[in-house]
Order: structure tokens, then C-alpha cells, then sequence
């Protein structure tokens, strides 16, 4: 017997969409919410690792900045950014890792 209530608090923008998935499925909104909520899978991401990309990337960044702050005095002539493109590869490759594990994640759902 169901005896519990839940409010939620939404947008009309949310509860427009909530309406037009739940009236695809022919379900009520209230089945649709409860099969949602029940049913679907949460990814939750390593924190960690997206703070060191980031991280990573401010670095990256700033080291890029100093280089054209260089490059526009006059003192660097030839710039060799070897060791910069090798990182922002890393970074690259990893950002590209997680988005396919989280796809991957996804379509198990």
C-alpha cells in the first residue's frame, strides 16, 4: 500500500518535460518518477581525478600565457612548446578516457 508522499519543488520548463517523456512511455507521472528514480543507474566520478585535470590544465594555461607574455615583449624568438603539447596530449587522453567510460556507463543503463 502506498502511504508515503514526496514534493518536489521544479520549473515548468522541468515539469513540461517530465509530462511529455512520461505521456511517450503511456505512463503516469508518477510511475514515470518512481521507474526513473528506482531504475536508472548514477555514475558518480572520482572527484579527485577531474580536480588534478583541471589542475593540470590551469598549469598548462598558465605556462601558455607566459609564453605570449614573452613572445609579445620581444624576448623569446623561437618558442619550442614541445613539453607543453606533450601534456595538453596527456590531459587530452584522459578527458577523452572519461568521456568514454561514461558513455560506456550510460548505455549500460
Amino acid at each position: 500500500m502506498k502511504n508515503r508522499r514526496l514534493e518536489i519543488r521544479l520549473t515548468e520548463d522541468e515539469l513540461y518535460e517530465i509530462d511529455n517523456r512520461s505521456k511517450k512511455l503511456r505512463m503516469s507521472r508518477s510511475k514515470f518518477l518512481l521507474q526513473a528514480a528506482l531504475h536508472q543507474k548514477i555514475i558518480v566520478l572520482d572527484s579527485t581525478s577531474i580536480k588534478q585535470l583541471t589542475s593540470e590544465l590551469r598549469k598548462i594555461g598558465i605556462n601558455i600565457n607566459q609564453i605570449a607574455i614573452l613572445c609579445n615583449m620581444g624576448k623569446l624568438e623561437c618558442v619550442h612548446i614541445e613539453d607543453t603539447k606533450s601534456e595538453i596530449t596527456k590531459v587530452w587522453e584522459e578527458l577523452n578516457k572519461l568521456r568514454k567510460d561514461v558513455k560506456k556507463l550510460n548505455n549500460e543503463n
